[in-house]
């Protein structure tokens, strides 16, 4: 069916019901609810018809437009919503972003999704999880309730959607859009979008620059976070190209977070891995971990980078260490960016293909 042949169909079935759900049209049109919302949003520009949350009502007459009839077509020559740049005039919409936490690596994530929306006219609402679903999920619900009934989201989910079947069914289940940011989608994602840091690239470019610098027993020292596993296969897959070695078991691989305890019994054990020659150079995941490590092993007699070369990754306080340190940077801004761009050429264009767009992060080389 053709969008002017939906939108008299859309007419013509809201003014003899009074309202109608947009899950409702969706299944009468032989439409997606998507290609359906933007129809009813082009409609209530015009004054043709009255959103609603998940649905359209006929508008009173206090609402009613001089002219309640569809939008004409535009000429030939202009451009189609997938040939127009997110950059160009883009409908006033409105967008909810939910992150995990406020003090650490999402606040450029949020700078980035700002500034895009800024530039494309749109408003940015914030919300912060705290990590918790049940905390994500009551956010969003509030997003898409009125006063505020956003057209569309950009999340970060508290669990990878990729292992956690029920994220994944909660996201099929919204009613609006969805990008992920530094979330990646699965098999069963449907037209969910996401943009995400190549994490995987990252380590290996690590890897790399340490092999580089003459260091051959490289160990990687992470806390268990959604990122962990991504780097697991970028440290393996450049330790097996560059013909190098993993490391002896006794060498500590996995930290416990906020536990000063382990962070203490993990360095006496790569103290212990550095004067036996076990290991000469690590990788640590992530910068909250790294800082604290280094002046454990320093107290220790361990040289950095001089008997122990240390890469971070995140790369949020690198800088600061004493001495500083050479960090894998995820690009967080332009992965906020990138998602509210993308959101918002969803919305102009239902009909376009689902992306799933990988940014690569870049190493900051600090003295060593």
């Amino acid at each position: 069916m053709l969008a002017e042949d939906r939108h008299r169909a859309i007419i013509e079935t809201v003014r003899a019901r009074g309202s109608i759900t947009i899950r409702e049209l969706a299944e009468e049109l032989g439409a997606s609810a998507v290609t359906i919302r933007g129809d009813v949003r082009e409609l209530a520009r015009h004054g043709t018809v009255q959103r609603v949350h998940g649905g359209v009502v006929w508008p009173t007459q206090e609402h009613q437009a001089p002219q309640p009839s569809p939008p004409a077509a535009r000429p030939p020559a202009a451009p189609s919503a997938a040939e127009r740049s997110p950059t160009e005039a883009a409908p006033a919409y409105s967008l909810g972003m939910v992150v995990p936490h406020s003090s650490y690596y999402y606040p450029e994530v949020v700078a980035g999704a700002r500034a895009a929306a800024e530039a494309l006219g749109v408003k940015l609402v914030l919300g912060v999880s705290r990590n918790v679903f049940a905390e994500e999920q009551a956010l969003v619900a509030r997003m898409l309730q009125p006063p505020s009934a956003l057209d569309g989201l950009v999340l970060t989910t508290a669990e990878d959607p990729r292992t956690s079947p029920g994220t994944e069914a909660w996201l099929r289940g919204l009613t609006v859009p969805v990008v992920l940011a530094e979330r990646r989608t699965g098999p069963a994602a449907g037209s969910i979008e996401d943009v995400a840091t190549d994490h995987e690239y990252g380590a290996y470019l690590a890897v790399r620059h340490l092999a580089e610098q003459g260091r051959s027993r490289i160990a990687l020292l992470q806390i268990d976070t959604l990122t962990a596993p991504m780097l697991e296969i970028g440290y393996r897959d450049a330790m097996t190209a560059l013909e190098l070695r993993p490391c002896s078991p006794d060498v500590p691989s996995l930290l416990t977070e906020n536990d000063p305890a382990d962070l203490d019994e993990k360095c006496t054990q790569l103290v212990r891995a550095v004067k036996e020659g076990k290991v000469d150079a690590v990788l640590v995941h992530n910068d909250s971990i790294a800082l604290p490590l280094v002046s454990r092993l320093q107290a220790a007699g361990v040289r950095i980078p001089a008997d122990l070369a240390v890469v971070t990754y995140d790369d949020e306080l690198a800088a600061l260490a004493d001495p500083p340190l050479t960090g894998v940077a995820p690009p967080r801004h332009e992965v906020g960016a990138e998602a509210v761009k993308l959101l918002v050429r969803r919305l102009q264009d239902p009909s376009r293909p689902a992306h799933s767009l990988r940014l690569r992060p870049f190493l900051n080389v600090r003295g060593q």
